[in-house]
């Protein structure tokens, strides 16, 4: 997506992830919101919710903070764009993200039969073999761990899990695209009008799927979500269609992708970290990366809003209010996370970090990302030990209104 500059007259305090300076550097307007009563984003259209305890505080008490806006529907956008996704008969539900109870329950159990310890052991040689085969065919110059590797990598994996067929893989990233472009209320109106031409394919696509898993299960997800799982139904066809994705192909790749190339970053950065993780990788690839998604965390973060006149942090909120949780915030505040801008293996609450979310809505998926995050890295670390940041290489950022991910990341071998 291409952005400008904030234009020079905007609000002195606002927050706009796809423009500069915060679309390459957030964590300098999170530090300073933290220091603020809750202020509204007039560009999000809700009160940016930064502080860690503030975040638990919505995270804790869903009674009061519903999640019926978590991600925004894509059916929210303007008319033109909703008269195409009618025309393609693209189905929107709620994401069970979106859900709060008692509805919530019986959709993420079926879910979570996805990412079961069983299915992610499953899973393992199909990641060990996908690593295997992308660190073979690495340039001999060099490599881009972006596209080259986690990019493939996750891509590979979040289709065996679904039920993908893997030579459909880069047409579902398209599709995958097409879904974030129509959930980012920023983006223009014409990326939105040729995302929606696409998403009715990509429903006519999925349908073909739920069809013949229904006749035919396997063990993926889309069996799970047509068939039921931990003693509850199946669902119905759209809200499995919403499911697969939204959830299940979204959240599953773009956040994995990230978490591989911002630990890779961060180990290849400081030398006496890479150190460590050549010594003992068993060890210290599970600590880097609980680190790294402390400090880096690849979901930027979702919306709540208040069912009730409350209060957070001090500021009154009467019901109906906007709320957006910024996770990557809260895990950077110097209250709960001394020194939080630095990378520290040995960090002793490093697991109380929101990259993951928490309580009712925790990743379901979160086994699995830490798996994969591991192997990815496991392998790289073992059979390249001489990996080294290309000479020049500057770190810069997609422009992503829900994700905080590296453009890419050139190394030599």
């Amino acid at each position: 997506m291409t952005t400008t500059e904030a234009p020079a007259g905007e609000a002195a305090f606002d927050f706009n992830p796809l423009v500069s300076p915060h679309r390459e550097d957030p964590h300098l307007f999170y530090r300073a919101a933290r220091a603020r009563p809750l202020q509204m984003s007039p560009t999000l259209g809700a009160y940016m919710v930064t502080r860690y305890e503030d975040l638990r505080t919505v995270i804790d008490d869903p009674a009061t903070y519903s999640s019926a806006p978590a991600v925004p529907k894509i059916y929210s956008n303007a008319p033109e764009v909703v008269e195409v996704l009618r025309r393609g008969n693209v189905p929107e539900t709620s994401a069970v993200v979106n859900e709060d109870e008692p509805e919530h329950t019986p959709i993420r159990r079926v879910f979570d039969a996805g990412f079961t310890g069983a299915r992610v052991r499953a899973m393992l040689p199909t990641m060990h073999a996908t690593a295997d085969a992308l660190i073979d065919a690495f340039p001999a110059e060099g490599a881009d761990l972006v596209g080259d590797y986690a990019i493939p990598f996750v891509q590979t994996v979040i289709s065996a899990i679904i039920g993908f067929p893997p030579e459909d893989t880069a047409q579902i990233q398209i599709w995958t695209d097409d879904q974030n472009t129509l959930w980012n209320v920023l983006a223009p109106v014409e990326q939105h009008l040729a995302s929606a031409e696409r998403m009715g394919e990509y429903t006519r696509y999925l349908q073909a799927l739920i069809d013949d898993r229904r006749a035919h299960p396997r063990e993926d997800l889309i069996s799970d979500l047509v068939h039921g799982a931990n003693g509850f139904p199946g669902l119905p066809d759209d809200y499995t269609q919403c499911i697969v994705r939204g959830a299940a192909r979204v959240a599953g790749f773009d956040t994995t992708r990230d978490a591989i190339t911002s630990t890779m970053l961060a180990v290849l950065q400081d030398p006496s970290i890479r150190e460590r993780v050549l010594a003992d990788p068993v060890k210290m690839i599970p600590k880097a990366t609980e680190e790294v998604l402390r400090r880096d965390a690849p979901h930027r973060g979702l919306f709540r809003i208040t069912t009730r006149d409350t209060e957070l942090g001090g500021t009154p909120l009467p019901a109906g209010t906007p709320l957006l949780l910024l996770f990557g915030s809260g895990n950077r505040d110097e209250t709960v996370f001394p020194n939080p801008d630095a990378v520290d293996l040995d960090r002793p609450n490093v697991r109380d970090h929101l990259a993951f979310g928490r309580g009712l809505h925790v990743c379901p998926g979160a086994p699995m990302a830490r798996a994969e995050i591991r192997v990815a890295l496991e392998h790289l670390m073992q059979r390249l030990p001489g990996l080294r940041l290309a000479e020049g290489y500057e770190p810069t950022y997609i422009a992503s209104y829900f994700f905080r991910g590296l453009e890419s990341l050139h190394v030599t071998c």
